[in-house]
């Protein structure tokens, strides 16, 4: 418990001491409108093992790599980070999965360790994943679907994700999962970090970001033309 009461007070300073980079025209941050005010609620930094040193340390960590490891029964590279605040009255994501149809190379392998700093609850919006869907895409024939329509999965499959700060939770990337709105009064704060397999592409993070901003730039162009930056 004292390494999360240590996350938490990092997550404090990164909100503290990195106001200059919440920007809507960073690509390291992203916003939510509030679910009921439709008022833009500060989401996410990602990449953060770069800006935090405790985060980085932590996707190192010999206890998560050993059991990543495992799972892929060879080492694991580290492909993703992210630190996700969830404010009160986030709205929460629908129904996906994480890997991208028309990403070409995005590896196979992907899957996400979530390292809860606050406990998920139902009230504040935890993650809810849905067995044994892991295998492939749930619509391979259209690439440009990404949120999936709630009925494309059986309820009795639904496992919600009530973890303790100390737990943590491995889930693919082909498992559907959503989460509700945050409805508590106080964040719903977790680190998310995803690896591929050594042999699904090798270390390829910097390629992924690279590819990822350049995915962003061109979602953002309407809105912020010639205006995003990384920093």
């Amino acid at each position: 418990m004292e390494e999360i009461a240590a996350l938490a007070d990092e997550a404090d300073r990164l909100l503290a001491d990195c106001k200059h980079l919440i920007d809507r025209n960073n690509l390291r941050c992203r916003f939510m409108q509030h679910v009921d005010s439709g008022e833009p609620l500060f989401e996410v930094f990602d990449p953060v093992s770069d800006i935090s040193p405790l985060c980085a340390r932590l996707t190192e960590d010999r206890r998560v790599r050993v059991l990543v490891d495992a799972i892929y029964g060879e080492p694991a590279c580290l492909f993703k980070d992210k630190l996700i605040f969830k404010m009160p009255g986030a709205p929460g994501y629908p129904l996906h999965q994480d890997i991208p149809r028309s990403w070409s190379g995005f590896p196979r392998s992907f899957l996400t360790v979530l390292i809860p700093i606050d406990a998920p609850t139902e009230a504040n919006g935890c993650t809810e994943v849905f067995s044994g869907y892991h295998h492939g895409f749930l619509f391979p024939e259209n690439e440009d679907l990404y949120m999936l329509p709630d009925d494309c999965v059986a309820a009795s499959r639904s496992v919600k994700l009530l973890l303790e700060p100390g737990d943590v939770a491995v889930f693919h990337g082909l498992t559907p999962h959503r989460s509700a709105p945050n409805r508590s009064t106080a964040m719903r704060r977790a680190f998310y970090v995803s690896y591929n397999a050594l042999s699904d592409g090798g270390d390829q993070r910097s390629r992924h970001y690279v590819q990822f901003h350049d995915f962003l730039r061109a979602r953002l162009a309407a809105d912020a033309p010639q205006s995003t930056y990384f920093r």
